[in-house]
């Protein structure tokens, strides 16, 4: 009976199985998909030209063609999706295309697309018959085209003043054709200048900025164009370019302009040595040459005593050369007012035919500064002994044995002339450096060696740049004492044999021809040692009698001179004094009473009253 059943299970089995082969056999439809030309989208639609990358690749597209048996494909670009004007990036009868990084920068800049921004770029295939789809890149291209100079006219002369020298003498202006607002890279332009023909190797950076312009102002381009060759006063030709750099990922990119030439005339800096006051208001000068009145130029100043009056018109003007006489550059009243200078109230306008200075305080002597820096020109009293910026220097520094880095003990070197300071110094081989205020210390202001050399001083060869932080003085030569003399004028630091200063700080003047002293020593008139063996000070003289002492401390006790003792040593001596033949043969002043500046130089053996 199972033999059976098994028998029947099969039977049914192998039915189901054809009748479900039947229903399949049936249903079962097979397709062949359409033919396709498609260009693959890229995997990077972002594409940033690396200039310092130039052969590499920009970018490959691929594409399938089930359509095109045997083409040849067109690739074409466009910056619009209609790709009413396409342009031809090249062709291929592969299946695959693709750029370098020149090759693809160098199309996008003939189309004008702009520079380091973000522009759409739509790509597509076109075999003549048929056209593919198109894909999008979004390409950042790298500057080619140099920027230009616009401005100013190379046919424009500009001439340079020193009136204002803050104020704009011209503006350069340029031009980048490929940049614009959108670009995404920083863009810096350095305007340059070299002297005409010369190569731009080492040019002068006259500014740098982010615009496509720059002002320039008369001084800075004034000090430019001097230290490039120029010449005060004469018309000379200069050449300008722009530097571009765009900063980007792959490193600063530069792009140079052609050069623009432009003549210039540039005014001049140096301070003339002296100034010459000439006119009536100068009494001891006059409308004449026989006597102008000198005042000499020390650093940025010119100074010195001067005899002034209103009358007699009260006028006078300033001369840089004498030996020119009338000839000579002047400056008048408008000349200070027009560069911002500040003016003792003393003065005016004289309003005559060469708008002279006209003084219009109360006659007599005067000390006169005209400061340069300050752009001041003031009055006060007469200068009595040496005229100096500063009544002294200090010095301080490891280099100054006595003194150190402290100020304990500064090395004092005096004004003993006009602009000129002396004294002697212990030197070794190390740093120092000038102050001119002892009472502030540190916070003094102070002169190093680059100061002393800007200023176009001469510098003994024993000292030199330091090299450190400040830039001080250092002593290269054999330690020991030296003379060291600073001449303002005419601008030389020099060392020599220990100076022949005073044998005493002081002289002390007692007697009733001294009326500010008298007979006693409650208050003796010091005259104080300038330097070099000369003492010399102001000092109120009446008609009688007086003597010099040493040691105030002795009192009549101190070793003193008398009027022989100088005559007996060979001393040309005032005609105001002579001797009093009383019983110490003192001094007698026989001269109109009055303040006076009495300078008595054992060198020259010489009491001279001024």
């Amino acid at each position: 009976m199972n033999i059976y059943i098994k028998r029947l299970s099969y039977l049914f089995l192998s039915l189901t199985l054809l009748l479900g082969a039947c229903d399949a056999e049936e249903s079962l439809t097979i397709t062949t998909p359409e033919p396709e030309f498609v260009l693959n989208t890229p995997g990077i639609s972002n594409i940033f030209l690396n200039f310092a990358l130039p052969d590499n690749p920009a970018f490959t597209i691929t594409w399938k063609d089930d359509v095109n048996s045997g083409a040849t494909y067109n690739v074409e670009m466009s910056l619009e999706t209609e790709f009413t004007n396409p342009i031809a990036l090249g062709s291929t009868e592969n299946n695959s295309f693709s750029m370098t990084v020149n090759q693809f920068n160098n199309i996008l800049n003939d189309a004008d697309v702009k520079s380091f921004s973000k522009t759409p770029i739509f790509i597509r295939l076109n075999t003549g018959a048929q056209t593919s789809n198109a894909v999008l890149f979004q390409v950042s291209k790298f500057a080619v085209e140099m920027p230009s100079i616009t401005g100013p006219d190379a046919t424009v002369s500009i001439m340079l003043s020193d009136v204002d020298p803050d104020l704009v003498a011209t503006t350069i202006t340029w031009d980048d054709p490929e940049i614009t607002s959108t670009s995404t890279v920083e863009i810096s332009y350095e305007l340059q200048m070299v002297n005409n023909g010369s190569n731009f190797d080492n040019p002068t950076i006259l500014g740098e900025t982010a615009d496509l312009s720059l002002d320039l102002k008369h001084g800075e381009l004034n000090e430019a164009l001097l230290a490039n060759g120029g010449t005060a006063g004469t018309e000379s030709k200069f050449d300008f370019r722009i530097k571009a750099t765009a900063k980007t990922d792959a490193g600063d990119l530069f792009r140079t302009s052609e050069v623009a030439t432009l003549s210039i005339t540039p005014y001049d800096v140096a301070l003339p040595p002296a100034l010459y006051v000439v006119g009536a208001g100068a009494v001891d000068a006059g409308w004449g040459w026989d006597s102008p009145v000198e005042l000499v130029l020390q650093g940025k100043k010119w100074s010195g005593n001067i005899n002034l009056s209103p009358d007699n018109g009260g006028n006078f003007r300033f001369f840089t050369d004498k030996t020119l006489e009338w000839a000579s550059p002047s400056y008048n009243f408008p000349y200070f007012i027009d560069r911002g200078y500040t003016i003792d109230a003393n003065f005016e306008d004289a309003m005559d035919g060469d708008n002279n200075f006209l003084f219009t305080g109360t006659a007599g002597a005067y000390f006169i500064e005209i400061d340069t820096e300050a752009e001041t020109i003031t009055l006060g009293p007469a200068v009595v002994g040496p005229n100096c910026n500063y009544d002294q220097l200090w010095v301080v520094g490891a280099g100054a044995v006595d003194a150190g880095w402290g100020w304990s003990n500064p090395i004092q070197i005096s004004c003993t002339g006009t602009g000129k300071y002396e004294g002697n110094i212990n030197l070794t081989n190390d740093a120092f450096r000038f102050f001119s205020d002892r009472t502030l210390e540190w916070s003094s202001p102070s002169f190093n060696y680059p100061y002393y050399e800007n200023e176009g001083y001469t510098i003994d060869s024993r000292l030199e740049n330091a090299g450190d932080g400040d830039s001080n003085f250092k002593f290269n030569g054999t330690p020991g004492e030296y003379g060291l003399t600073i001449d303002d004028v005419n601008k030389t630091i020099t060392l020599s044999a220990p100076l022949q200063l005073c044998d005493l700080d002081q002289l002390w003047l007692v007697g009733a021809g001294v009326p500010d002293a008298g007979w006693g020593w409650a208050s003796p008139v010091a005259l104080p040692c300038t330097g070099a063996g000369t003492y010399s000070g102001q000092v109120t003289f009446a008609n009688d009698s007086f003597r010099f002492f040493t040691d105030r401390t002795l009192e009549w006790g101190s070793p003193s001179y008398n009027f022989p003792f100088y005559e007996g040593e060979g001393y040309t001596i005032d005609a105001n004094f002579e001797n009093a033949n009383d019983g110490d043969s003192n001094f007698s002043f026989i001269g109109t009473p009055g303040t006076y500046t009495l300078t008595i130089n054992t060198v020259d053996k010489t009491i001279v009253l001024n």
